[in-house]
Formats: C-alpha cells, sequence, structure tokens
C-alpha cells in the first residue's frame, strides 16, 4: 500500500495558514466585539452628560414657565449631537393648561432632520419607543420639588454605520495582514537552515534578566541568517539603549503625573486647593470628626465689590487682587486647615477639630480684618472687604452638601446685612459669637480703664474660729453691663490670652494689700491667689513676679499661690520647672 507523503513545506504552508486565519479572524472579532461596547459605553455616558446638564438648566427655565427658552436650548442640544429624540415634560404648564403635564421636544425624521415632537402622533410614539437606548432625568425646582422631566433617546443608526465601516477595514486589514505573515512564513520555511537556527536558539537562551543575549547573535550562514541576525543584534542593541531611555522618561512621567495630578486638585490662578480637592478634604474632615466625636467648621468668604472691580479695571487687576486676598487668608489659617477657592471671588475655609463654635469666630474676625485692608496696585488703592458664612458639622448637617449648602445661605446673610461681617447658620450661634466679640472688646476696654476690683474671701478655721488667711478673688465692675460674672468673663480671658494680664492686676493690687494690713499691724494670714497655667509659662513670670515682691513689700511667706493640677498635666515638665523656682522664693504652692 502505497501511501503519498506530503512535503513538510505543504504541511507547515497549511498549518500556518489555517493558524494565522484563525488568529485574525478571532482578533477582528475581538476588534468588533470591543468596538461595539466602546461605543456603547459612549453613548451612554454622553446621554448621561447631556441629560445631567439638562437638569441643571432647566430647572430655572421650567420654573420660569420660560417655554421658548427650554425649546431652544433642546434644539441646540439635539442638534450638536447624534441623539434621535429629547423629550420634555413639564408639569408646571401642565398645571396651567390642566393638564398632567405640558409635552414638548424634538425628533429627528427619515432623512434625520429635527422636527417638533408630537405627542399624540402614532408614528412618534412608535419611533421613541423602537429607540436603541433611552434615559430619563427629573427636573427639580430649587426647593427639591420635582416639576418635570426629561427624556433623552437615542438610535443606533450611527452605531451601525460604524460598526459597518470597522467591520469593512477590518476585512480588509486583515486580509492584508494575513497574506503578508503567511508570504513572510513560507519564505523563512523555504530557507530554513537548523543549524544557524539552533545556534541562534542557544544564543538567545543565554540571556540576562531582561532577556537580552550576553552574546552577540551568529549571522554565519545564507543572505537571510545573515540579515535576520544582524538585525537582531541591532534590535538588542537598541533594547538596551531604550531600557536606559525608558527609566529616563519614567523617571518624568513620574513628575508629570505629579504635576498633573496637583493641577487637577489646584486652582491655576492662586495656587489653592479647587473644588474637587475642597470636597475630598470635607468629606475626609466629616469621616474623621465622625470617629472622634469633633466638629467641623466651614466657611464660605466672598469679597465684597470685587465684580464692580473686576468690570471697572478689567481681569488682570482683579486676578492680581484674588492672588493677593488669597495669600491674606492663607498666613492666618492653621498648617491643618484647608483653604481653597471655589471660584471667582468665592474662598472656603475647612478648619477641623473646632472645640467650640466661638473659635470660628475668632478666624472670622481675623478674616474680616485681613482682607479689609487696602490693597494699592498700579498706583491705585482698592478696598474689598469680605462677606463670610458659617456652618457647623454635625450640629447643620452630616453632608458636605448640607455644609456647604447652609455656609452659603449664611454668607448671603452677611451680605444682606450690609456686607463686612459673618454670619452663623444657626441665627442662635450668630448671636453668641456677637455677643463673644463685644465681650472680648469690653474685656480689653476694662483692662486699660482699671473696671477690675479685688475681693477678699476671709480663710477661717473651722475648729478655732480664727483667721487663717485671704483668698484674693477678681470682680469686674463694667460702666454698661454692671457686675460681670467671673463664669462668662474668666474663660474668655483664658482663651483670648488676657488672662496673663489679669492675673499680674490681681498679684500687684493682692500684694499691695495684704503688705499694708500687715504693715497696719493686722494678722491676715496667707494671701490665696489662684494662677492660670498660661500665666506660669510666660518666659518672664519669675522675672515680674520677684519685681512685684519688690515693689509691694510683700513677703514671700504670706502668699499661697493656687493652680489646677488639671492644668499642670498638660505640659507637666514645664510646670514642675516653673513651681520649682517659685518655691524657691519661699512661697507655698498648693494645687486644686
Amino acid at each position: 500500500m502505497n501511501i503519498s507523503k506530503q512535503s513538510l513545506f505543504i504541511i507547515l504552508g497549511i498549518i500556518i495558514i489555517s493558524v494565522v486565519a484563525g488568529i485574525m479572524s478571532l482578533h477582528s472579532t475581538h476588534t468588533y466585539t470591543e468596538t461595539k461596547e466602546k461605543i456603547i459605553q459612549e453613548m451612554r455616558y454622553d446621554s448621561n452628560y447631556l441629560g445631567t446638564l439638562l437638569q441643571k438648566n432647566l430647572s430655572d427655565l421650567v420654573s420660569s414657565y420660560a417655554i421658548n427658552e427650554y425649546d431652544k436650548l433642546i434644539f441646540n442640544s439635539i442638534q450638536h449631537r447624534d441623539n434621535f429624540a429629547i423629550i420634555v415634560e413639564d408639569y408646571n404648564m401642565g398645571k396651567i393648561l390642566g393638564k398632567k403635564s405640558y409635552v414638548s421636544g424634538k425628533i429627528r425624521d427619515t432623512d434625520w432632520k429635527i422636527i417638533e415632537y408630537d405627542h399624540e402622533n402614532n408614528l412618534h410614539k412608535q419611533q421613541v419607543a423602537a429607540s436603541y437606548y433611552s434615559d430619563s432625568y427629573a427636573i427639580t425646582a430649587p426647593s427639591g420639588d420635582k416639576i418635570g422631566t426629561i427624556s433623552i433617546h437615542i438610535s443606533d443608526r450611527s452605531m451601525n454605520e460604524e460598526l459597518n465601516k470597522i467591520i469593512s477595514e477590518t476585512v480588509q486589514s486583515t486580509l492584508l495582514i494575513s497574506t503578508i505573515l503567511i508570504v513572510l512564513l513560507f519564505i523563512i520555511i523555504r530557507f530554513f537552515i537548523l543549524k544557524p537556527l539552533s545556534n541562534i536558539i542557544a544564543t538567545l537562551n543565554n540571556s540576562d534578566a531582561d532577556g537580552l543575549p550576553h552574546e552577540l547573535i551568529p549571522d554565519d550562514g545564507s543572505l537571510e541568517i545573515f540579515a535576520l541576525a544582524n538585525t537582531m543584534n541591532k534590535m538588542v542593541s537598541s533594547i538596551r539603549d531604550s531600557n536606559i531611555m525608558l527609566k529616563e522618561q519614567h523617571k518624568k512621567l513620574l513628575e508629570q503625573k505629579k504635576n498633573l495630578n496637583y493641577q487637577a486638585s489646584h486652582d491655576r490662578l492662586t495656587g489653592l486647593a479647587n473644588h474637587y480637592l475642597f470636597d475630598n478634604r470635607l468629606q475626609q474632615g466629616i469621616r474623621k470628626s465622625k470617629r472622634n466625636a469633633t466638629k467641623i467648621a466651614l466657611l464660605i468668604i466672598d469679597l465684597d465689590h470685587f465684580k464692580e472691580i473686576n468690570d471697572s479695571y478689567g481681569h488682570k487687576t482683579g486676578d492680581k487682587i484674588l492672588k493677593i486676598a488669597a495669600q491674606r487668608l492663607n498666613e492666618i489659617i492653621r498648617k491643618e486647615d484647608t483653604l481653597a477657592r471655589l471660584g471667582g471671588d468665592e474662598f472656603t475655609i475647612i478648619t477641623e477639630d473646632s472645640k467650640q463654635g466661638q473659635n470660628a469666630s475668632l478666624l472670622a474676625t481675623k478674616i474680616l480684618k485681613v482682607l479689609k485692608k487696602p490693597i494699592t496696585l498700579n498706583a491705585n488703592t482698592f478696598y474689598v472687604g469680605s462677606s463670610i458664612g458659617i456652618s457647623f458639622y454635625p450640629d447643620n448637617g452630616e453632608s458636605s452638601e448640607d455644609l456647604l449648602k447652609y455656609a452659603d445661605a449664611a454668607m448671603y446673610k452677611a451680605k444682606d446685612e450690609g456686607r463686612n461681617n459673618f454670619q452663623y447658620y444657626n441665627t442662635e450661634m450668630t448671636r453668641q459669637a456677637l455677643e463673644r466679640v463685644v465681650m472680648e472688646t469690653s474685656l480689653r476696654t476694662a483692662l486699660k480703664n482699671n473696671e477690675f476690683w479685688v475681693y477678699y474671701q476671709p480663710q477661717v478655721d473651722g475648729k478655732t474660729d480664727e483667721l487663717t488667711g485671704m483668698e484674693a478673688l477678681v470682680r469686674w465692675q463694667s460702666p454698661s453691663m454692671g457686675l460681670v460674672s467671673p463664669a462668662k468673663f474668666i474663660p474668655l480671658a483664658e482663651s483670648t490670652g488676657l488672662i496673663v494680664q489679669l492675673d499680674r492686676l490681681v498679684m500687684k493690687s493682692a500684694m499691695t494689700q495684704i503688705a499694708k494690713w500687715y504693715k497696719a499691724g493686722f494678722n491676715p494670714g496667707m494671701l490665696a491667689m489662684n494662677l492660670a497655667i498660661k500665666q506660669l509659662k510666660q518666659k518672664d513670670f519669675i522675672t515680674v513676679f520677684e519685681a512685684l515682691i519688690k515693689e509691694t513689700g510683700c513677703k514671700t511667706e504670706w502668699l499661697a499661690l493656687e493652680v489646677s493640677e488639671g492644668q499642670i498635666m498638660d505640659k507637666p515638665e514645664e510646670a514642675i520647672k516653673v513651681l520649682k523656682e517659685i518655691s524657691e522664693s519661699r512661697s507655698r504652692v498648693s494645687y486644686r
């Protein structure tokens, strides 16, 4: 039985043709499927983007019954896109017409021209129902009420045209590539020489960590083998050079990525955080504050009269003013605070760990003061000022949207109140903050005008009824407010740092009085005085204390200084060092 044997060349040729044809077919199918999915994704993204955009723009138009305006808007939207139909249901106009809704919109006819949509036309209804992709979006009023819907319908006409074009191109490229590959492979097989090939493989196997051969590929053999070996050697050399270049390019790309990330999260003009980074920081702050049970204060700052300056002197001047305002704001906030520019002349500050609402008023007061300073540009002096709105987490809301909305509302209230002031979203907090500002101003005035009096509370031994000492107590007799409770002004004095000046006033008055009693022949006992921890932290406290001893004639053995243990534990090493120095002066130190 004779069995005809086929040439290896033919067998390999059949295998090569089958494999290449199969691979290219799979590649073409994959390319078609991937392209179709990409087109569908783009179609959905475009629909969602257009729907979101129209939602925002139609809200005010529907609320104001501006049918012609939103009809133009819909026409422009469908004209510049490949949408099949855009339909609007207007509940407000529907109520006026005595219907559930007023339906209008645009649709394309068979010639792809834009015509008015007729909701009573059955053909239009059928065409809309048969559209390839549809999406509906609610139209809401500023109050949150639903006032209509907008639906976007997309045909598969353009997608089919593009896919047919891709099929045609893919078939042509597949045939061309397949033909080229098959021909090249036949040529290689035809002139295959086993020994040179084995040498090449052996050389390639002896490679480094990057897969590159340690030695040059041998070029002995036919002209084709020589050319192949020479080409591969050039390629290896090129790859080695490319690896070096890739490492350098990788470094550059990392730097570019860093710059792009910065540009994506920062305002181009001022270099401050932009809306994206602001929103991210605010959400992070909310999560952190929720875990730690702390507060966040959100301040929105709007420059007063900026629009008039921008319109009168131009955008370049306006931009310079914005930069100066941003720089001034950046200089007065803490490192952990976030300062951002939301756009235009509107800035915002996120300050975390705000234990008291009054802290926000202190920052707002600084902002008002620093932005009120005149700005001189090109021999012109500008007075800007600002209006500030403040909201708190979690007092006013638990979402970033609510906090921003409420701070914005408070800012507009500040403008309504005459500008150049700040307002809390909570009116009671506004009242308390203003009261604190007035109290702080009055407290500073009281220190200048000597409105504080020192009272002395006797300390008596309960067993013998003998007088053992006097405790110095400070009282504020205000001309406008009368006798002010220490519970109101002592915490304020501590938070503003005025407690140092107040303590020294009390020390001088009390030490003078106790010396007078002893000189007059009385025996009032020990003079007890309470000292704030901020007093002990003053670098010159020991010097001032010793100077008062000499000035008043008070002896150190007559004094008992009282300090709160809770205050000492804030920085115990510093406090203990100061207390030791006081003790060495023979004064008695006690802890409460």
